[in-house]
């Protein structure tokens, strides 16, 4: 956190990500590839309205040619409003920008999807669900989520 969030300016703060090689291309399960990721973070409550907003950049491997990459724009913008103590109804928008002229190397092309739905809190436990809709052609066309979160204090 860089900032914290005061009546006139929202929080701000950075968010820095590694996602690690997890399973080898081969399989068809995992791209064998190490990707970075870092974005500006801020976040602002209006009432009973929280919106969030982050904007970075990214560094995909290409999983095919070991020495290339493709340098990605990251976005993402939320809003939650509170209906009441126990349900909040959510929007997101967020994915990322192809940045180069030329075809990308397979896996970092342009991606983002639209999330409309809702979150119930019954104490320590958050329910939610929303329909999910892919913005580019190479992602899914609609489809569905769900949670589950337990709060809880750590040490």
């Amino acid at each position: 956190l860089l900032l914290s969030e005061t009546n006139y300016r929202p929080a701000i703060s950075m968010r820095f990500a590694t996602r690690l090689p997890n399973a080898g291309n081969e399989s068809g399960l995992g791209l064998d590839t190490m990707d970075f990721f870092n974005t500006v973070l801020i976040g602002k409550t209006i009432r009973s309205i929280r919106v969030v907003g982050n904007f970075g950049y990214g560094i995909l491997s290409d999983p095919i040619v070991g020495n290339r990459q493709n340098d990605v724009i990251l976005y993402g913008l939320s809003v939650a409003s509170a209906v009441s103590q126990a349900v909040e109804l959510i929007g997101e928008i967020n994915g990322r920008v192809n940045t180069r002229s030329k075809v990308p190397p397979p896996g970092t092309d342009s991606s983002g999807y639209i999330r409309v739905g809702a979150r119930l809190t019954a104490g320590t436990v958050r329910f939610d669900g929303a329909i999910v809709k892919g913005i580019t052609p190479r992602d899914a066309n609609v489809g569905l989520t769900a949670g589950l979160t337990w709060v809880f204090k750590g040490i």
